[in-house]
């Protein structure tokens, strides 16, 4: 794997990882067009994920310290204070089962086979239909906020994110605009989405490991410096998704994700 193509696949990472629109989805057809999967590759998204990772443990700091104050029974401070400030626990134990229906869902999904799921139109179908979901759950939060979250709550964002695995539904539209469906308040269900995220990734990035151990010596100059390029713009898309979820524009990528899904498909089937 040469430098240039490493940075974009960093940029497809970081961009799409965080924005509605698939990070798995776009790394498969974007390896597919480059002309390779192989164990390389499927190291290389490992290491991606574990940069975008950084990137939101640094993004929100301040909720860790603030979860972390609370947890030890420290007095909030305001400097820190978070959508999580007062229910610390809750928060803990609402991430906890949001990440049992996920691993039961991810856990089957890989042994169905993901290489059944990673055709380009197959991917092209869940992109068209992540856009019909971002288009269901627009204006629709209640302003509920963590202390009225339900464990019922947690298992239904939980089984969205399990079935989230899947190349072209992203894992963080489907989460958010769940949330969103729900009531919650939509501050608190990004960085909630983005919390659950956190043993997602890391339980992905382990089952991944343990396929391509042997490969692992290949971590040279264009694998450090894709993982650089993804955590910066991990960083920079985490803004962004805040933002547009915060004045209700999040539904917007509808109309990126309808027409890609329905090009991709046609390039298959027509051109």
């Amino acid at each position: 794997m040469g430098y240039i193509e490493a940075i974009i696949l960093a940029v497809l990472q970081g961009l799409t990882e965080f924005l509605p629109v698939s990070s798995s989805g776009h790394l498969v057809l974007a390896q597919y067009w480059f002309g390779h999967v192989e164990e390389t590759s499927f190291l290389f998204d490992i290491m991606l994920h574990c940069a975008t990772v950084v990137a939101i443990l640094v993004y929100f700091r301040n909720d860790w310290i603030a979860l972390a104050r609370g947890l030890l029974g420290s007095q909030p401070s305001t400097d820190v204070a978070s959508v999580f400030t007062g229910a610390e626990w809750r928060t803990v134990l609402m991430v906890v089962v949001a990440s049992i229906p996920t691993a039961i869902l991810g856990l089957s999904i890989q042994k169905i086979g993901l290489d059944l799921f990673s055709r380009p139109d197959i991917v092209g179908a869940l992109l068209i239909l992540t856009g019909i979901v971002l288009w269901i759950g627009r204006g629709k939060s209640l302003g509920r906020g963590i202390q009225d979250m339900t464990v019922v709550d947690a298992l239904i964002i939980g089984f969205v994110q399990g079935i989230a695995v899947l190349p072209g539904i992203s894992r963080s539209g489907s989460t958010i605009a769940g949330g969103l469906l729900l009531g919650l308040e939509r501050e608190l269900i990004v960085r909630f989405s983005l919390l659950i995220s956190i043993p997602a990734i890391l339980g992905a990035m382990l089952l991944e490991m343990l396929k391509v151990m042997n490969s692992l010596d290949v971590l040279t100059g264009p694998y450090l410096v894709g993982m650089s390029v993804a955590a910066l713009v991990g960083y920079w898309s985490i803004g962004i998704i805040l933002r547009l979820v915060k004045q209700n524009h999040f539904h917007l990528f509808s109309y990126y994700l309808w027409p890609v899904g329905l090009a991709i498909i046609l390039w298959m089937y027509v051109l």
